[in-house]
Parts: C-alpha cells; structure tokens; sequence
C-alpha cells in the first residue's frame, strides 16, 4: 500500500500526529532525527530545532505529504514508517509523554 498523509491532526514540539489515507492516526517524533541531521552549521534541518519553527509545517495537498518553507519535505510511505500508531482516542491530544 502506497500511504498518503491526509491531514496534520497536531504538532508539539518535535512531535507531530498525521492522518493517513489508511485511516490511521500515527505520531512521528523527528528528535533524534532532527539531532543528527541538524549537526552541520549549514544544515537546513537546524531550522526544525526550533520549536516555533517546527509547527510551521503545513500540507502540501497536490503530493499529500507535509512540508516546511525552507523545503525540506518527506516521501509520505517514509513519515508512515518512522510513525507509531497513536494510543488516543483523540488525535488532538497527543501529549509529549505519551507511550506509543
């Protein structure tokens, strides 16, 4: 199955939970991503760090996936496999502890 992302149900911090076109609400935390590739002085990844920045992710609705202004975007089947399956009845309130 080809995943698509549908909607960006919520952001916090470095944390965000997406609707697929499977139907299934999933969170993907971009921490440990984030530290890695924001290492080079240069890197464009160092933008996401910053947590104002970070949510100001929008949908790009024609290639469903999400994407940030200063271009860095994610194959959708690739946020779909970093994404854990949320535990919440209620997508919108996915908080930053949440055991997923």
């Amino acid at each position: 199955m080809i995943h698509l992302v549908k909607k960006i149900e919520n952001i916090e911090s470095l944390k965000i939970c997406l609707l697929f076109n499977s139907g299934e609400y999933r969170i993907i935390n971009f921490t440990e991503k984030l530290k890695d590739w924001a290492k080079s002085d240069n890197s464009k990844y160092r933008d996401l760090m910053n947590p104002d920045y970070f949510k100001t992710v929008q949908m790009n609705d024609e290639l469903e996936t999400i994407y940030w202004e200063n271009g860095i975007d994610f194959c959708p089947d690739t946020l779909y496999a970093w994404s854990e399956p949320i535990k919440s009845t209620n997508p919108k309130k996915v908080s930053h502890n949440q055991h997923i």
